[in-house]
């Protein structure tokens, strides 16, 4: 089985769940009308819409260490989804992004309920509801890690491990935000601690792990799992930033060009300024952090980009990256076709489109 077989068989069995999940909570929203049933509803179309990696990963880490999916994992993936869910959703918001998963942003999507607002009023009611529907994603999911199957101690165990990663989610945000908003570059190290904190762990090292623990597996192996996940979500990072400066918006689903917009600082930027002649950098830094960038001027960086061989460069940097984690793989004590599943995992992250 490949690996988007095995996340695509894992992802309907998340999505019953999700949905059984929901539908429990349905009444106890409906006492706060119109808006509870409706944010309820909003979430489950939205989280429907992701490809559940992460809850997929946790199927995956479960069934290394017990060879089955134990029902606790199904329910900490949901859990990890409904989170995911609420960090794009205010993710949009910091970023400015109308649109995510090929629909309107879920900001987007509530001012468009402001009925005669002026466009200012509006733009502020759509936020401050997504703000809302965000959080209450995130209280959901960890009502749904409060309340996981089995035994109590393996629970206990992952719920601690995700308040304290998800604590981290958030450092790695604000790390991720500021370094927009500042024209000093920052070095590569830093660069990779935002995407360290702010994807990798969360996406990789903690569904494998978590996995791994409500099915029971050694302890021991935890701390490989996680280095291993660590690595896997800088190449997955890696990837998306680079979908972001040269992917297609049909395939993402997402804005292309928003980091430039952003003035976000990657691997990409830090490459194509260095490697720029003046007169470019100088075009370079006219065009990053604007907001109403044209896609001109969206043309000119892919273009110079692709002349100075900017995302060679960085594939050169990933290489590394990509051998760490198959001699990671090698070494982990699950059968041959779970390793295989991860193999595909590592593949998958440096060959995406979307």
């Amino acid at each position: 089985m490949t690996v988007e077989a095995y996340l695509g068989k894992a992802r309907e069995r998340l999505r019953r769940d999700l949905d059984a999940f929901l539908a429990a909570k349905r009444r106890e929203a409906g006492r706060v009308e119109p808006w509870g049933r409706d944010v309820l509803r909003r979430l489950a179309a939205f989280t429907r819409k992701g490809k559940m990696v992460r809850g997929g990963l946790v199927a995956l880490g479960s069934e290394m260490a017990a060879g089955r999916v134990a029902p606790a994992a199904v329910r900490a993936g949901v859990a990890f989804e409904l989170i995911q869910s609420g960090l794009l959703i205010h993710d949009d918001i910091m970023d400015r992004d109308a649109r995510r998963r090929g629909a309107p942003s879920v900001h987007e999507q509530y001012a468009r309920l402001a009925g005669d607002l002026g466009p200012a009023e509006a733009a502020h009611f759509g936020t401050s509801m997504a703000i809302c529907a965000g959080e209450i994603a995130v209280f959901l999911a960890f009502e749904a890690l409060a309340g996981l199957p089995g035994p109590a101690e393996r629970a206990a165990a992952v719920q601690r491990l995700s308040a304290a990663e998800f604590g981290l989610v958030g450092l790695g945000q604000m790390l991720d935000v500021r370094a927009g908003t500042t024209r000093a570059p920052l070095t590569e190290s830093a660069v990779l601690d935002i995407y360290r904190y702010k994807t990798a762990r969360y996406t990789f090292s903690l569904p494998l792990a978590a996995g791994w623990i409500l099915g029971g597996g050694a302890g021991r192996v935890v701390p490989r799992l996680r280095r291993l996940g660590e690595t896997l979500g800088i190449l997955f990072q890696i990837k998306d930033d680079e979908l972001g400066l040269f992917g297609q918006a049909r395939r993402t689903g997402k804005p292309v060009g928003s980091d430039i917009r952003q003035g976000k600082q990657t691997l990409f930027s830090l490459r194509l300024f260095g490697a720029a002649a003046a007169a470019d950098r100088e075009r370079l830094r006219s065009v990053f952090g604007r907001a109403d960038a044209t896609e001109d001027d969206l043309g000119f960086v892919r273009a110079l980009a692709e002349r100075l061989g900017v995302r060679e460069d960085v594939a050169r940097t990933a290489a590394p990256l990509a051998r760490r984690a198959e001699a990671a793989i090698r070494a982990l004590p699950v059968a041959a076709r779970h390793r295989e599943l991860l193999g595909g995992l590592l593949a998958f992250n440096l060959g995406r489109r979307s």
